[in-house]
């Protein structure tokens, strides 16, 4: 395949895998290390456009993917970049990726709910999902973005998070994703980090290199199902009361469709509706 310059960029920032990060007080907004985690969110992201723009890429989206997605302050972000903020986006983490860009970055991101060592894992919404399965197979959000992104034609070209979320990422988008590790995960709440300041280092010399990467879109399947095992059958109980959904096990509820996109909002309303089963004064 020849080698192409991809000119537009879209980078979906998540908070768990930004380095300097391994406990809730980082990532949670009345954490006490919350607002040094924000800081270090965002000079990823700034690290990424300047890596991008320096191998050629002139346009750029930021999509703020992490909890109620208004972390990233906007004049904190290179001025470049277009920044998507704001709680409940319809499309969540994906939101912007339809916009025509050549490849996405994924940066920040984490390894799937019920990986043995990754650091903060879990699926979109760690009090409601168990687990989440894709045609069979249990994924989370870098699988889930990148069948996304592949849907509208969009390579992904580099990810970013600890080890395990870049293990991950090969062994989905193949050898020509750049991953960066950003820290190397010892437990759920217990990483071997990098100084910030490496770590910004080889976000822009991977940025650089991803922008020229023969990538290729992934593709979705002909028809794609999602399994999502609930922390409990009550919040399955409430997932199910969406039109197509079937019960798939005692706290699971299925759904699939030959479009991609129509499997992807479904899930995205099953994690939103199930927290709705938990009782005010145990929420």
């Amino acid at each position: 395949m020849p080698k192409r310059t991809a000119k537009s960029v879209w980078i979906s920032v998540d908070m768990e895998g930004i380095g300097g990060v391994a406990a809730y007080s980082h990532v949670m907004m009345q954490g006490v290390e919350y607002e040094r985690a924000r800081k270090w969110m965002a000079d990823e992201a700034n690290a990424c456009i300047e890596g991008a723009a320096s191998g050629g890429a002139t346009k750029f989206c930021v999509n703020d993917s992490h909890g109620s997605m208004h972390n990233i302050y906007a004049d904190d972000l290179d001025p470049r970049a277009e920044l998507l903020v704001g709680t409940a986006k319809p499309w969540s983490m994906g939101q912007g990726i339809d916009g025509g860009y050549d490849t996405c970055f994924f940066v920040g991101y984490h390894a799937r709910a019920g990986h043995p060592k990754g650091v903060l894992d879990h699926t979109y919404a760690s009090r409601a999902i168990y687990e989440l399965r894709l045609n069979g197979k249990a994924v989370g959000e870098t699988t889930l973005n990148a069948y996304l992104a592949g849907y509208f034609g969009a390579t992904v070209s580099l990810v970013a998070g600890d080890d395990a979320t870049c293990i991950e990422a090969r062994r989905l988008l193949g050898p020509e994703v750049v991953t960066v590790a950003t820290k190397q995960a010892a437990g759920r709440f217990a990483a071997k980090m990098t100084h910030p300041s490496r770590v910004q280092e080889a976000l822009r010399e991977g940025a650089e290199r991803a922008v020229g990467a023969n990538a290729r879109p992934l593709k979705p399947a002909a028809r794609s199902e999602v399994d999502l095992l609930f922390l409990t059958s009550a919040m399955a109980d409430m997932a199910e009361l969406i039109p197509g959904s079937r019960r798939s096990g005692p706290r699971a509820v299925a759904y699939a469709a030959r479009d991609y996109l129509d499997v992807y909002k479904t899930m995205l309303a099953m994690v939103r509706i199930a927290p709705s089963a938990v009782p005010p004064e145990q929420s």
